[in-house]
Formats: C-alpha cells, sequence, structure tokens
C-alpha cells in the first residue's frame, strides 16, 4: 500500500503545470553587487525556489528576462538554481526575471552564500578561516549599518556532501548527518579536511 501511495504522490507531481513567477532583477543585483566585490574572491551567491513541502529545490522549466520588450535567456543550473547576470543595465532598466516553475504555490525564493571553488577537495585550518570571515564580511555587509553590528557572527560552515564521500580525519565522516556536515572553527583546531571528492556546496553557519 505503501508503495503504491508513493507512486501516486510521484505522479501527481509529475503532472503539476508549471507556471509563470516574476521577480524584479534589481534585488538580485544588489545581492551581486555586494558578493562581487573584490573583496569576497571566496563567496558566491546561490538563487533558487525552494519547495516548502519538500525542502529541496523546486522544478524549473524555463526561465528568462524581460529588458524593456526584449526577451534575454536565464541559464538555470543543474540543481535548479537561477544563474543571474551581474548587469548595471538591466537594473537601470528595471528587468523582470520570469521563472517557468512546477507548482509555484509552494515555493519561495531563497539565497545562499556559498564557497566559490567547487572543485576542492582538501582544507586546511586557515582556508576555512579565510572562507568563514568573507562570509562574516558579506553578511553584515547585507544587514547595511546600523543593523550590521547586531547580525550574529559566522560561527563554522555547512558543507553539503554528495553520496558516498568520504571524510578524512574519520571523525568528521561519523558527523554527517543527511549529507550534511557541520564544521564549527573552534571544534577544528589544527584538522585539515580531506573530502575523496568536491564538496556539492559549503554555507556559513550561524550558531543560533
Amino acid at each position: 500500500m505503501k508503495s503504491r501511495t508513493i507512486a501516486a504522490a510521484l505522479t501527481a507531481a509529475l503532472a503539476l503545470p508549471a507556471q509563470a513567477l516574476n521577480l524584479e532583477y534589481g534585488g538580485f543585483y544588489d545581492r551581486l553587487k555586494v558578493v562581487n566585490k573584490t573583496d569576497y574572491p571566496l563567496v558566491s551567491m546561490a538563487f533558487y525556489l525552494n519547495h516548502r513541502e519538500r525542502r529541496e529545490p523546486c522544478t524549473i522549466q524555463g526561465g528568462s528576462i524581460i529588458d524593456r520588450g526584449n526577451t534575454l535567456p536565464l541559464t538555470i543550473g543543474p540543481r535548479q538554481e537561477l544563474l543571474v547576470p551581474f548587469d548595471a543595465e538591466l537594473k537601470d532598466h528595471k528587468a523582470v526575471l520570469s521563472v517557468q516553475v512546477e507548482d509555484e504555490a509552494q515555493c519561495d525564493f531563497a539565497m545562499q552564500l556559498r564557497y566559490s571553488d567547487t572543485t576542492q577537495q582538501r582544507f586546511t585550518q586557515s582556508d576555512w578561516q579565510a572562507m568563514v570571515g568573507q562570509f562574516d564580511g558579506v553578511l553584515k555587509r547585507f544587514a547595511g549599518f546600523p543593523f550590521r553590528w547586531l547580525q550574529p557572527d559566522v560561527s563554522g560552515v555547512v558543507v553539503m556532501l554528495a553520496e558516498g564521500t568520504e571524510v578524512q580525519p574519520a571523525k568528521w565522516e561519523a558527523e554527517v548527518d543527511s549529507g550534511r556536515l557541520t564544521l564549527r572553527l573552534d571544534q577544528l583546531g589544527e584538522d585539515t579536511v580531506v573530502f575523496s571528492q568536491p564538496p556539492i556546496w559549503i554555507s556559513p553557519y550561524i550558531e543560533r
């Protein structure tokens, strides 16, 4: 019975029509302007739509950028990210992103800071410190003055791992939960952490 229920749910999900979601380009530009500063070469920004119930990126069937009546292509990444260009002219023209997304009513817009090098597998203490410092700097700039002083400090990172990834030292592999590994700077000590394949992404960790 359970397998039939799951199959029926999957069939229903596949049958959902894609609906258009329009997003103003200016908000993307303002975030990218901070991340693209030369102060933060280790930081990139991911934009996506998160499904409230499934807690995973929504399925995007396509997208475009509408700029004064002209339609430009919007690239969608392999993990359903919106690969938004950084272009001051698009902001000046008040361009709009039009995204075709399945089950749009259940999708919330989300942003995530990420480590910019998607190929690295070996991380020293200095790597983590530099990464955390730049994550913290970007988040405080996002908060703006005077609220940056109220922004909690970034205290570590969350590492999303592909299935089957091995972690050394082995003590950190034991901490992986549902593919995620949380590393706090005050726990790492002098450890160099090595992954058997590059992480899917690395994002800031703020202790609540």
